[in-house]
């Protein structure tokens, strides 16, 4: 049997997986009690390797909790990761294992290419998410966690990620709707280094408009989220304050801009709670964005005077960039995706044929050494002649063989037509 160890990568391609939950797969109430935070990742690497998952990087945000990684049995991974998920949380592994997908080897590089571009977010062309992969990764291998296929996995998809960047405009929608939301926050406000923000939730439009009020304009921001470890989580990505959302009553009358990004379809803030607040505020005007679909906030916040609600609908509108554009952008960065997935697929399938295409023409070689130093003034003709005869000595015995013994498969014949370029017609000649 030929050695494969020069190539582990696309040898255990079979066993590589993908498992987890997302926005799309999982209701809120679950997903954000799957919720990985930094300093947890250790105990979850020890669980995976307790099962024999041998390469293994967890990713957690507020949109996806998931897995990649060898596993020992692809058909068991929905069950480890169940298992090894529900455990610190005291949630039943039965009730979340229908919950999460799983794909598989080939399939399973398509879905970190295709997360990694930003393609598989709520918001597409978020940039959070790929800064996100870099960190869970960078930490997977100083947990030593990390490995040959998994480290040449992310590092291709980073690249496919960064060339989508390049190349499209797919990061434009994202940046234009914070720009656009930033326009009217100054219409409200005036200088917006004099106000003071919080951000409801995690959402990646959040984020992005979270961050760039702090980071282009010293805006402090306190971040709130029912789970503390998670708003500590996205407080750190930003360099904000955090806290839970039993301070909301007292963070609204401190916060100038309001930014709404739970996305869990119910109402978060009410008119009852902006009046009250405007009235401690002493009627300050506050700006509210809800970047939520369904809505976070009653769009009867709208009839209060000093309260000024723009939900996603409006901030496009006001945006350069339009629905249709950012279609046409994420469709050519699928395209680009995908070519990038079947280049890595491709070169990693060659990789594992080579050694055994050396060792072919390595044999072929010897034989026609042999033969010279057999019969060294043989004739072109002669010589081409009787080595082809023991070329095909071997592989004439072994196919004799096979048809003797009924072992000789459809798949056995149509592997050597293809090898070999031949054609039906010309019949059987060994």
């Amino acid at each position: 049997m030929a050695d494969r160890s020069a190539s582990p990568l696309f040898q255990d391609l079979h066993r590589f997986a993908v498992v987890g939950v997302n926005h799309r797969t999982c209701p809120d109430a679950i997903r954000e009690q799957l919720f990985v935070a930094d300093e947890e990742l250790p105990v979850v690497l020890r669980s995976l390797r307790v099962f024999g998952v041998e390469e293994a990087m967890p990713l957690s945000t507020c949109d996806r909790v998931e897995v990649a990684g060898v596993f020992p049995n692809p058909e068991e991974a929905r069950s480890i990761i169940a298992k090894i998920l529900c455990a610190p949380v005291d949630l039943d592994p039965a009730l979340l294992e229908p919950l999460l997908y799983r794909h598989v080897g080939g399939d399973a590089v398509s879905h970190l290419f295709r997360v990694a571009a930003s393609l598989d977010s709520q918001v597409i062309g978020e940039p959070q998410i790929l800064g996100q992969m870099r960190a869970g990764h960078r930490l997977a291998r100083s947990l030593k966690s990390s490995g040959p296929l998994l480290d040449a996995t992310m590092s291709a998809a980073f690249e496919a990620a960064r060339q989508v960047r390049r190349e499209t405009r797919i990061a434009e929608g994202p940046v234009s709707i914070a720009a656009a939301a930033l326009s009217v926050a100054r219409d409200v406000h005036g200088a917006l280094e004099r106000t003071r923000a919080v951000l409801l939730g995690s959402g990646e439009l959040g984020l992005i408009l979270a961050e760039q009020l702090h980071n282009s304009h010293g805006t402090p921001v306190t971040v709130l989220d029912r789970i503390a470890r998670r708003a500590e989580a996205t407080a750190k990505s930003i360099g904000a304050h955090h806290g839970t959302m039993d301070t909301l009553a007292d963070a609204l009358v401190d916060a100038d801009i309001v930014i709404s990004a739970v996305g869990e379809g119910r109402t978060q803030l009410t008119e009852e709670m902006i009046r009250q607040t405007l009235v401690k505020r002493r009627y300050r005007p506050i700006f509210l964005v809800d970047l939520s679909v369904p809505a976070d906030i009653d769009p009867a916040v709208n009839r209060i005077d000093e309260a000024f609600l723009f939900d996603l609908e409006d901030l496009e509108r006001s945006a350069t960039e339009g629905k249709n554009a950012r279609r046409a952008e994420a469709e050519a960065a699928r395209e680009m995706v995908d070519a990038a997935v079947a280049r890595f697929l491709s070169d990693q399938s060659g990789r594992i044929a080579a050694p055994s295409i050396a060792r072919l023409r390595a044999h072929l070689e010897g034989m026609r050494e042999t033969l010279h130093a057999e019969q060294p003034n043989l004739s072109a003709e002669d010589a081409t002649r009787l080595l082809l005869k023991r070329i095909m000595h071997g592989p004439s015995e072994h196919l004799r063989r096979l048809a003797a013994t009924d072992n000789l498969d459809d798949r056995t014949l149509s592997t050597l037509e293809e090898l070999f370029g031949l054609d039906q017609e010309q019949g059987d000649d060994l």
